[in-house]
């Protein structure tokens, strides 16, 4: 991939759209571009932290592993969202988490100190870094209080809900990663995923065909105020 099609790629990040042309170049000469077949750990946990990644299509699944051996998804990133900020800011030396494709992905890897070159040099970069760490801290503190506070339902339905905004058809959304993956990231086990999957569709809230749901939206609502 050449320098102008990285840096056309750059704008389409939250984290680069403010950068000029001369400074979009700068990074794009420096970024690797990687394609990553599915099921390819992109860094496990202990590895060197060497900069952030960019997904321009697919999928990465972030997770840590217990001494056990249980894995918990902690994230699913999809396309044009970015992974590692918070690592390369704290100038931690290696990744507390693994990231690994799910689907078959392309990916931007920017050094971190292309990063800090930026950030030395350009303050909207500083404030548009700070406001996506911003937002990933918001939806941990709303994680860990889904995990704490809430009923299965309750997770499972305000995690379809988020879906269905996100969606430009509310009333119909497609999942966007395994029922496995789903149910480590709202903290449930595969059967009790299931389980509650079955209590919502014999509500009549919502019609499951493999990973295309069709819901009512404000069934949804009231259900979850009501449980």
């Amino acid at each position: 991939m050449n320098r102008i099609a990285v840096a056309n790629q750059l704008l389409g990040f939250s984290l680069f759209c403010e950068l000029n042309s001369e400074q979009l170049m700068q990074v794009a000469e420096k970024s690797q571009y990687h394609s990553a077949p599915r099921g390819k750990i992109l860094f496990n946990r202990g590895d060197p932290a060497h900069g952030i990644f960019l997904l321009l299509e697919g999928q990465v699944k972030l997770a840590v592993t217990s001494p056990q051996g249980a894995e918990k998804v902690i994230g699913i990133i999809g396309k044009n969202e970015s992974f590692g900020e918070a690592i390369i800011f704290l100038d931690r030396p290696f990744f507390p988490i693994t990231a690994q494709t799910t689907m078959d992905s392309e990916l931007l890897m920017i050094p971190k100190h292309v990063i800090f070159d930026l950030l030395e040099h350009d303050n909207t970069v500083a404030r548009k870094m700070l406001a996506g760490l911003s937002v990933r801290n918001h939806q941990l503190v709303h994680d860990i209080e889904a995990t704490a506070l809430l009923t299965c339902s309750q997770r499972l339905i305000g995690y379809i809900l988020q879906i269905a905004d996100a969606s430009g058809n509310p009333n119909r959304i497609t999942l966007p990663t395994s029922k496995t993956n789903i149910a480590s990231l709202l903290n449930l086990t595969p059967e009790t995923l299931s389980r509650t999957m079955l209590k919502l569709q014999q509500s009549g809230l919502i019609e499951v065909h493999g990973k295309e749901i069709s819901i009512d939206v404000a069934g949804l609502r009231e259900f979850e105020c009501g449980v």
